[in-house]
């Protein structure tokens, strides 16, 4: 689903969040709280958001892909500029 310019710029972007002073500190507090979220999940939801993923990809028309992908292209390029502007300064 993502082409190379698109991974390019997520990857750009996780370099300059993983070089600022905070992010490690950030990390590991997301980290603990998924992992109490994953904690407190019963098996029951898991295999209800399972079977709605199943359902949403299976039911999802052409044109909703299409409109996807159009949106992560722009926010691609969006994240693209902002990595640009951050690094210059």
């Amino acid at each position: 689903m993502w082409n190379k310019e698109q991974k390019e710029a997520w990857e750009g972007l996780e370099n300059l969040w993983n070089e600022q002073p905070e992010s490690e500190k950030i990390n590991i507090q997301i980290e603990n709280l998924v992992l109490e979220l994953k904690n407190k999940t019963s098996e029951f939801e898991k295999k209800s958001i399972q079977k709605d993923l199943d359902y949403i990809k299976e039911n999802t028309s052409d044109f909703e892909k299409d409109s996807i992908k159009k949106d992560l292209k722009q926010i691609t390029s969006f994240l693209a500029k902002f990595k640009s502007k951050k690094k210059k300064k």
